[in-house]
């Protein structure tokens, strides 16, 4: 057990980079107010988080183990205390826009070397319990940003609401380094897994599915995404105070931890981990246009968007749990991080300024329909991933780098 706190800090900086999602769709309302900017450019800069992590997902991938994971993460932290700081500080739009900015260096790493520091560093037998763990900083961090932030903002100012990024910055870079593994115990360099896949990798990149299973992440990311980018304001618009969409907001994203434990349960069964990849993303998709709706009662469009995160967070968490399955060592490990986070990263970025566009050019409906034929394209692709005899319900099946290193 004396990898797990380690492991917890590691999870811990993934919630505080994705929390800077959360952040800005929280306090959207209010900065839109203030620097007079319209609905898509606030999801513009909310979704600028990853544009780091579309650009360069897969070059980190490749140069943040000669960095050191370790560094690196420290390096994440002090972006996303110094970014918050900025945009505390910015008086215009593209001051924001540049705040935003360090603020997705700071993700980027965070997301690309974070997982690869938990696989590497948990016990044996136990690296799918803790990349399941990882898999839920997403939501996780997100409800934590749409909640925190907004009652912060309510209490105060959106300007002094960033004052929660920088000290969350400083007391995790003060609980990694209180935390730090011996280099001898557990080093930068890659280490050979305890078991292969049955699937090797190319020797220059990544397994070919994993192209499959990363852009199926992507449209997934667009479609989610965009939704709770936009659900505080949709909520907003429908009679409900700041804070209430906030907490509706965290209620929608946090639906996604049940699913991670379903997750889980999936990943140590035989037959039905196939199906549990392609069904959520069918049945969250066909939800979409009951989720963006206004003025029928708030009720349903909050419900349903809880739903929808709770039954698709179930592909969303089998994506990263299935991670370790598409590389033999933590070279290999870490370019799928990269490729991964390129692909959700396009796809968040993507996704709340787009359904942002729809909503003023053609109504929420248009950003729901468009939700849908998303939905369905990720997952067909997912599909074919499960063709392709990538996917079986054998939580051994992959390597397993943490007894490799123990």
């Amino acid at each position: 057990m004396k990898a797990w706190p380690s492991i917890l800090v590691y999870y811990l900086c993934g919630v505080l980079a994705a929390a800077q999602l959360g952040k800005f769709a929280a306090l959207a309302p209010r900065i839109s107010q203030d620097l007079a900017l319209g609905l898509a450019a606030m999801a513009a800069l909310t979704s600028l988080l990853e544009i780091c992590g579309a650009v360069f997902g897969g070059v980190a991938g490749r140069l943040l183990p000669r960095l050191g994971l370790r560094r690196g993460l420290l390096l994440a932290l002090a972006c996303l205390g110094l970014g918050a700081l900025a945009a505390a500080l910015a008086r215009q739009a593209p001051l924001l826009a540049a705040a935003r900015l360090v603020e997705s260096v700071g993700y980027l790493i965070t997301v690309v070397a974070a997982p690869v520091l938990i696989a590497r560093t948990a016990p044996a037998g136990q690296q799918t319990a803790a990349m399941t763990l990882w898999s839920t900083f997403v939501p996780v961090g997100l409800a934590l940003g749409a909640w925190a932030y907004a009652h912060a903002a309510e209490l105060s100012n959106w300007r002094w609401a960033q004052a929660l990024s920088v000290a969350a910055a400083l007391a995790l870079m003060a609980g990694l380094w209180r935390t730090a593994v011996p280099a001898a115990e557990h080093p930068e360099a890659p280490q050979a897994p305890a078991h292969r896949t049955t699937h090797a990798p190319k020797a220059h990149g990544v397994d070919p599915g994993l192209w499959l299973l990363t852009l199926a992440f992507g449209l997934y990311a667009v479609t989610e995404v965009g939704l709770l980018a936009l659900l505080p304001s949709l909520l907003v618009q429908s009679g409900l105070p700041l804070a209430g969409a906030g907490s509706w907001t965290a209620a929608a994203a946090l639906a996604n931890v049940p699913a991670s434990a379903l997750a889980a349960w999936l990943m140590r069964r035989q037959g039905s981990l196939a199906w549990a990849l392609v069904l959520p993303l069918l049945v969250s998709g066909l939800l979409f246009p009951w989720a963006y709706q206004v003025g029928t009662g708030l009720l349903p469009q909050a419900v349903v968007a809880v739903l929808i995160n709770l039954i698709s967070g179930v592909f969303a968490s089998l994506v990263f749990a299935l991670l370790p399955r598409f590389a033999t060592d933590e070279r290999q490990l870490s370019l799928a991080s990269g490729r991964l986070t390129q692909c959700g990263a396009s796809g968040a970025l993507l996704g709340p300024p787009l359904m942002g566009a729809l909503v003023e050019h053609g109504g929420w409906a248009a950003a729901s329909w468009a939700s849908v034929g998303l939905a369905l394209a990720s997952a067909g692709l997912a599909w074919r991933v499960v063709r392709g005899g990538r996917v079986t319900g054998n939580a051994a099946a992959g390597p397993d780098m943490g007894s490799a290193v123990s």
